[in-house]
């Protein structure tokens, strides 16, 4: 089936975790534009995207962005000779873990992540272990706050010692009856949101069917927040970084 649209996982994919994206990936990105659709389908939050994107690529480059996992929907694309239309994007869907949990249950949920976070025997502990994002709660073992090398150590002692995956399995099953879902997502987080909320929920806002979309991503692993989009679309390729897409885009 022909490939209608691409779909990319931003940190870690477009660019590096959490740094602004890459002037070389912005210029492959508008070779492609026209040729396909191209979604940003990310765990973070849009204040995090703009930061890394800025506005004006934003709105030139991607038709929607989808945010924390595909539940909070942009669109981006905008008519500038349309008088009456959007100077912004324009939010087109959002659901919330408060519409399915009452703040009893999720005060219980954070109180035992930062019992964990407390607990835990990471190198670096920064602060901001829990990020709220309205349809997912971020958790971090290091800290949000930690700096890029901070970040970077982490991660490669994530990658020896399992830190994450102990953390996800053990959340897994102190909340086995919930209805969450717990997977790695960029260098230092595990994304908490509901089972259906995956990024492939994303595709209840994109108009082509998943075996006409390519995905980019990082973390196309079982635990990982990019596996269940990855596995739904025609084609998948596993990305290591912003170099590495670059070569992989050459066949596009």
């Amino acid at each position: 089936m022909k490939t209608k649209a691409l779909i990319f996982d931003m940190d870690g994919t477009l660019t590096p975790s959490t740094r602004p994206v890459p002037e070389r990936v912005l210029a492959a990105l508008r070779k492609l534009h026209g040729r396909y659709k191209l979604y940003l389908v990310t765990g973070s939050n849009y204040k995090k995207v703009e930061e890394q994107f800025t506005w004006g690529n934003i709105i030139n480059l991607f038709e929607r962005v989808f945010c924390c996992n595909g539940t909070i929907v942009y669109q981006t694309t905008l008519d500038p000779d349309d008088e009456f239309g959007n100077l912004e994007p324009d939010m087109i869907h959002k659901v919330t873990l408060t519409d399915h949990y009452s703040q009893s249950d999720l005060n219980y949920l954070i109180s035992i992540l930062l019992k964990y976070a407390y607990k835990n025997h990471a190198k670096f502990k920064t602060g901001t272990f829990v990020e709220w994002r309205d349809s997912q709660i971020n958790f971090s073992l290091i800290g949000r706050n930690c700096s890029q090398a901070q970040r970077e150590d982490y991660s490669k002692w994530d990658k020896k010692s399992g830190d994450r995956d102990k953390a996800v399995k053990f959340l897994e099953e102190k909340f086995d009856s919930y209805g969450l879902s717990f997977r790695k997502g960029g260098q230092i987080s595990i994304d908490i949101s509901r089972n259906e909320w995956s990024k492939a929920y994303a595709f209840e806002n994109i108009d082509e069917a998943p075996e006409e979309c390519v995905f980019f991503g990082d973390n196309i692993v079982p635990v990982g927040n990019d596996w269940e989009i990855a596995k739904m679309c025609g084609k998948f390729h596993a990305v290591e970084g912003p170099d590495h897409l670059l070569e992989i885009l050459k066949g596009y």
